[in-house]
């Protein structure tokens, strides 16, 4: 008989075990990886599924422990890059990558297209996806390290209102755009800084006016080409937002 030689309370036992380390493993993992929020995320999970599935199909016990504890490094390893990802930003680049501005003022970027990696058609899809079916009527189109793809209208375009969180912090009369971040978590990213061509000084300076005392106070700050600063000081229950200009 074709079934003879499979030993049916075997499977039946490793594909239950299996299934109650795999979800210990997961819960372990935290909700970070369960959303699949990053490509990292989303590899990670994949990955996983695939040594869980040569555990269920492991002939002997021994093929079973084997698997079983290449699953277990592999979820320590997730969870110790999770863990290096929250205390340092320069991992969180590495690991998860950086928005990427696509489309500016109804131009398309072709070098930051490329760096993305995606092509033409796929930009067009993803932006009538959003509901536009004209890259003119784009100011921002913003590529999150998730995939998605952030959009900001063009003001004679915006049909909501200012007040709409929807989209987007910024939306005055001159355009000033998104908001840069400079720092996140008491890092500055001096490639920003250059790019909007600030100095570190001044931006030391904006932080002493909030109240701050330095870098190692801030969880997050960052300017529009307007001038505007966002910032968010010592981790506060309430938040602290504030704007100033150059």
């Amino acid at each position: 008989m074709l079934f003879a030689n499979i030993h049916w309370w075997f499977q039946t036992v490793s594909t239950l075990f299996t299934f109650v380390v795999l979800l210990i493993l997961v819960r372990w993992l935290g909700s970070t990886q369960l959303t699949q929020l990053t490509f990292f995320n989303w590899v990670a999970g994949a990955s996983m599924g695939n040594i869980a599935a040569n555990m269920i199909t492991s002939n002997t016990i021994r093929d079973w422990m084997i698997s079983g504890y290449s699953l277990v490094v592999f979820t320590t390893a997730a969870i110790l890059a999770a863990f290096f990802s929250l205390k340092s930003r320069s991992f969180r680049r590495v690991a998860n990558g950086e928005p990427l501005v696509l489309i500016h003022k109804g131009i398309i970027l072709r070098n930051n297209l490329a760096k993305s990696r995606v092509n033409l058609d796929v930009l067009m899809m993803l932006l009538r996806e959003k509901g536009y079916f004209s890259y003119g009527d784009i100011d921002y189109a913003i590529l999150e390290p998730t995939g998605n793809l952030s959009i900001l209208p063009i003001p004679q375009f915006q049909t909501a209102s200012k007040g709409d969180l929807a989209v987007g912090p910024d939306l005055d009369d001159k355009g000033g755009g998104p908001f840069i971040e400079l720092i996140v978590d008491g890092e500055l990213d001096f490639d920003k800084l250059r790019e909007i061509k600030v100095k570190e000084s001044w931006v030391l300076e904006q932080i002493t006016k909030l109240g701050g005392e330095g870098l190692q106070d801030v969880t997050y700050f960052a300017m529009n080409h307007e001038g505007k600063v966002l910032a968010d000081l010592n981790r506060r229950k309430n938040s602290r937002a504030d704007e100033n200009r150059i």
